[in-house]
């Protein structure tokens, strides 16, 4: 009986496991929390296996909706051409759906010094 009950255990460890594995964001340039002195021409998002990224926006402090865009590379890293991130705090988030068709959603911070008087 213990024997039967480890086989189904174990059977259900190997079903699952692959529904499980939702990928994750492993890094960005610029990096989450950068603060720069003027806004990046690109953005680039890698993750941590082949992905479809759906949508990528960004939003300042106020919340209000910059730009969606459709971006294009590798099944893992996606460049992506940046608008004209306003000074202070810029939300770019991002969607994909994993290798397994779940999807995930995230986001990374980007700071831009206002201008020097």
């Amino acid at each position: 009986m213990k024997q039967g009950l480890a086989a189904l255990f174990l059977a259900y460890l190997l079903w699952a496991a692959p529904a499980m594995a939702h990928t994750t964001l492993e890094r960005t340039s610029p990096a989450s929390g950068a603060v720069l002195s003027q806004s990046p021409s690109e953005l680039t998002l890698t993750f941590g296996e082949p992905t479809r990224l759906t949508s990528v926006a960004v939003a300042t402090a106020s919340g209000e909706r910059r730009l969606d865009f459709t971006p294009s590379g590798s099944a893992t890293t996606f460049a992506v051409a940046a608008p004209e991130l306003a000074a202070g705090r810029n939300e770019v988030r991002w969607r994909a759906l994993s290798r397994d068709g779940h999807p995930v959603e995230g986001s990374i911070i980007i700071v831009i010094r206002p201008p020097s008087p």
